[in-house]
């Protein structure tokens, strides 16, 4: 467990760690000259198999930013307020700073009792209560003499022994809030554990910076150990990375994945004390981890929220970020005005990656109130199951801070096999909702029958152009996947680069296939030459349109080939004039379009038309004024679909 302390300077925080641990975390000259804490202090008490790691952060208000890193991570904290003084602005900051951070669990700790009488230190007891909760618990000791030190220790002991065991689900990660140098032991970085373990010799990147560095070794709340875990304040010794390569409020991670981001979609909370608005694109300072950096305040549902936010207000907003930092979903910051002289509010992420968002809509919403769910089954399940969304799964593994085996149980969820269903598309993974899939199928079943009845001498449409159809409601992601399934199910066929639906056939008009035969012969007429549409039509006495209409269904069935713009070739053909050229290649490894002219006994402009329509096919390539074959098997392949 791991326990703050929270208060004003000179209330007692550092006398009150010292007696019940006997460490003083004051360790600077400078802290025990004046008396006030400058760093963040730990101290360690292990007792009864029990452990508790404490930070002492400081209470001077030039300090609190140090705070804010010093309790982004805690169990428990003690709000520590001097009998005598009572409540004071700073204390109210601090609690105000815990709440935000979503700290729970409090125990009000009165020192210096012995300056009242007893009423006194009721009245003031029952004053923080009012602020910090009526439930919570007072421990009224004296930390000169000890009084009251073995029931908040006892008190605190039973609590760690009550505290229920912390999942281990999720990547370790640890932000960084010191690094220092130990003679004969090297490079040290503490920080408490966020999420997952490590083991001694384990590998792990710094984000955002994307370095690889080694753990040599481990000291989990301050002890030697071989491995630490989430909810420890752990000391590593790592290697691989220079001190100086490494600032305050960087990531160790063990998920190579997570990529810097500088937009985060949050839940905002405006701080209750706040006493002005604040206006959207308001430069701020941001708290995450341990790390503090510049950022603007980005209002996304302005429509509703208005420009301005009040004291006590609660808002979706994205923070945009002045430079690039690691986060994911969950994570906890607080927001403080540019001069860091305020708290403004604070609260939690739910999308790490965002983008930026111009028109926030109903659809957008949903989608941030769905991620705001308390588990990530309860999240994925709004997402998919009841919006109907399609979600990458990859994307959100690595947000969600995931690990392979914790995304493989959640799709092993009875509720996630029963009404969702997973694909690939590239190297990502998707997934969808059966009912959208079917839907989805379904669509492409309707368009393609239509199609079919409107187009009946056609054997069928490329995939781009059933995509370019259904796009407006089927997502380009699910498309590849989709299809496949139709075809696998027995929905659709696939032959020649065309879909249909299976069973249904081309049936041409008995005209076409005798004005075909007619057209054919025409063309084979001009032997090794290449006639264009106007010499075709000169031989015959077929109307343009149906001229027209049969080479058209011709070129489709590649029973012709158009080459150029309006000449025509028929397979026999267009194989004589390749293996011609593929000879003559064996000779001269490049040519001319002079040298092919004569070759072929063409005219220049047939000639060229060829030749680009060989370039276009990947039977050749051009190169300035000359051309070489690049692939013989492409006549072949084009030549092949043809029968």
């Amino acid at each position: 467990m791991i326990v703050a302390t929270a208060g004003h300077v000179d209330h007692g925080k550092t006398t009150l760690i010292k007696q019940i641990t006997g460490i003083d975390t004051d360790t600077l000259e400078e802290e025990k000259k004046r008396g006030v804490s400058i760093n963040l202090g730990y101290a360690f008490l292990h007792e009864n198999s029990e452990s508790i790691g404490f930070i002492d952060v400081p209470g001077h208000h030039r300090f609190i930013n140090t705070m804010i890193s010093g309790v982004s991570s805690i169990d428990m904290a003690l709000v520590v307020v001097a009998a005598s003084e009572g409540l004071k602005p700073q204390t109210i900051e601090h609690f105000e700073i815990l709440r935000l951070l979503g700290i729970k669990k409090y125990a009000i700790i009165l020192t210096h009792i012995d300056r009242v009488d007893i009423s006194h230190r009721e009245s003031i007891a029952s004053q923080i209560q009012g602020l910090v909760g009526e439930e919570t618990p007072v421990f009224p000791v004296n930390t000169k003499r000890g009084d009251g030190i073995s029931q908040l220790k006892n008190y605190l002991l039973n609590e760690a022994m009550a505290q229920d065991s912390k999942s281990e689900q999720g990547h370790f990660r640890l932000s960084i809030d010191r690094k220092f140098l130990l003679n004969g032991i090297g490079l040290v970085t503490t920080g408490t554990v966020i999420s997952g373990r490590i083991s001694e010799g384990d590998s792990l990147i710094l984000l955002p910076h994307r370095k690889d560095v080694r753990v040599r070794a481990i000291h989990a709340q301050n002890r030697k150990s071989s491995i630490g875990q989430i909810g420890e304040r752990c000391a590593l010794q790592i290697s691989g990375i220079e001190k100086k390569d490494i600032s305050r409020g960087d990531w160790l991670s063990a998920c190579a994945q997570i990529p810097s981001t500088n937009r985060i979609n949050t839940r905002l909370e405006i701080s209750r004390h706040l006493n002005f608005t604040l206006k959207h694109l308001c430069p701020i300072k941001l708290f995450i981890g341990a790390k503090l950096i510049s950022a603007k305040l980005y209002l996304l549902d302005r429509k509703k929220d208005g420009n301005f936010l009040k004291a006590a207000t609660s808002v979706f907003a994205q923070i945009i970020i002045d430079g690039q930092i690691s986060c994911c979903s969950g994570d906890r910051f607080i927001i403080r005005d540019d001069s860091e002289l305020v708290t403004l509010g604070g609260g939690s992420v739910i999308d790490p990656f965002a983008e930026y968002s111009p028109k926030f809509d109903d659809d957008d919403r949903n989608y941030l109130l769905a991620l705001e769910m308390p588990t990530i089954l309860q999240k994925l399940e709004r997402l998919v199951v009841d919006q109907k969304c399609l979600v990458n799964l990859s994307e959100f593994e690595v947000a969600q801070n995931l690990r392979e085996q914790d995304l493989d149980d959640l799709l092993g969820v009875k509720s996630m096999q029963d009404k969702a269903t997973t694909f690939q598309n590239g190297n990502q993974t998707y997934i969808l909702s059966k009912e959208r899939w079917k839907i989805s199928q379904q669509s492409v079943l309707v368009f393609l029958r239509k199609w079919h009845e409107n187009n009946p001498s056609l054997s069928g449409l490329e995939m781009d152009q059933i995509l370019a159809e259904a796009s407006p409601i089927i997502d380009e992601v699910i498309f590849p996947n989709l299809i496949q399934d139709l075809i696998d199910t027995g929905s659709l066929s696939h032959r020649d680069g065309k879909f249909s639906i299976k069973g249904i056939e081309p049936v041409v008009p008995a005209v076409d296939l005798v004005n075909w035969e007619m057209i054919k012969e025409a063309i084979a007429r001009y032997h090794q030459q290449i006639p264009t549409l106007a010499n075709i039509k000169d031989e015959l006495s077929l109307d343009s349109s149906v001229l027209q209409r049969a080479l058209k269904i011709a070129v489709k069935d590649r029973q012709a080939f158009m080459i150029g713009e309006s000449r025509f070739l028929l397979p026999d053909t267009l194989s004589f004039f390749a293996e011609k050229i593929k000879t003559f290649s064996r000779e001269k490894s490049s040519f001319s379009v002079v040298e092919v002219k004569n070759l072929l006994s063409l005219g220049r402009n047939s000639c060229i038309d060829l030749l680009e329509y060989f370039d276009l096919i990947g039977f050749t390539k051009r190169f300035g004024a000359e051309r070489i074959i690049i692939d013989e098997q492409a006549i072949k392949n084009i030549l092949k679909k043809s029968n």
